[in-house]
């Protein structure tokens, strides 16, 4: 097999753009001039890093940290938000009693006491 320098395959694939030759020709011999001779043990070498259990290890710990950071601002930041609201409700009703949690006051009750009965 011919080994073809860099000017030759130029010349190659311009060649190829042409509409008067044959393109299966011109095809064959960039084919040939562009064979790969990788040393030996390569394959093994390849296979064995994508299959190699440490980066995998490795990146579930990373997403097992960024998603405990993650889950503890979200539940930090949701507990803040009910303290201020429970804080709200206090101050707004004065107590914080099942009917001022829910925005139900004594008149209120008592109104939808009397739509619900007629009365």
């Amino acid at each position: 097999m011919k080994k073809m320098n860099s000017s030759e395959i130029r010349k190659l694939i311009i060649s190829s753009l042409e509409n008067e030759t044959d393109n299966s020709i011109v095809t064959s011999e960039l084919q040939e001039s562009l064979s790969y001779d990788f040393s030996e043990g390569f394959e093994e070498t390849v296979l064995e890093r994508i299959f190699a259990l440490e980066p995998v290890v490795k990146r579930q710990f990373e997403f097992d940290r960024s998603f405990n950071l993650a889950f503890y601002r979200i539940a930090f930041t949701g507990a803040a938000a009910i303290v201020i609201l429970l804080i709200s409700l206090f101050l707004k009703e004065g107590s914080l009693s099942f009917d001022s949690l829910l925005g139900v006051s004594d008149s209120y009750s008592e109104s939808i006491i009397c739509l619900l009965t007629g009365k």
